[in-house]
């Protein structure tokens, strides 16, 4: 397969690479394919009667403050200090591959080293998706790109709610790839 970064848990078995290597449309048609596969076992999941409890959010630390920018996006209060915050989460996620529960001012993880609070993924992907839609700058959609590969790794761990938030996620990413590609020029016929 081309597309090679989502493995068993990427949590524990990190991916390494700051760019993946292009393999032409094979790779973007398989890239895609990845995405189509959760969209698809989504909509079969959703259509089952599945009660959905909703959970009082536990995040604290840095749950809490992604959940905050993520708010102002939602109500247009971003700022450049909104801009500044995911720009160092996407920093140290880019260098560590994990999204730890507190960090201290230069953006590296202090205290409590936990890193498997998949909702703070799943806020910090939708920090992702508006912070691109505002600047366009790729960094942001290339960090979500990795954002949501360990999402889909851990995916079976997700419980309703989170899954129907990725869902959605996936879907804003599938719509920016193909703006951009469309944008570049490069056709992926079906």
């Amino acid at each position: 397969m081309a597309y090679k970064y989502i493995t068993e848990n990427n949590l524990y078995h990190k991916q390494s690479y700051m760019y993946s290597e292009y393999g032409g449309i094979e790779f973007l048609k398989e890239y895609v394919a990845s995405r189509r596969e959760y969209l698809n076992r989504w909509e079969r999941q959703k259509d089952r009667e599945i009660e959905c409890v909703k959970e009082a959010s536990g995040l604290q630390d840095a749950g809490q403050d992604l959940q905050n920018i993520r708010q102002a996006f939602i109500e247009n209060r971003q700022n450049g200090k909104t801009i500044d915050s995911v720009k160092g989460y996407t920093k140290s996620f880019e260098v560590r591959k994990r999204i730890y529960r507190e960090y201290d001012n230069n953006w590296k993880p202090t205290g409590n080293m936990e890193f498997e609070d998949y909702e703070a993924y799943i806020i910090f992907a939708e920090c992702l998706v508006f912070t691109f839609r505002y600047t366009k700058c790729l960094k942001y959609f290339s960090c979500l790109l990795k954002v949501d590969d360990t999402l889909l790794s851990v995916q079976d761990k997700l419980d309703i709610r989170l899954k129907k938030a990725l869902y959605n996620i996936i879907k804003s990413e599938l719509d920016i790839f193909y703006q951009l590609a469309e944008e570049n020029g490069i056709g992926l016929e079906e």
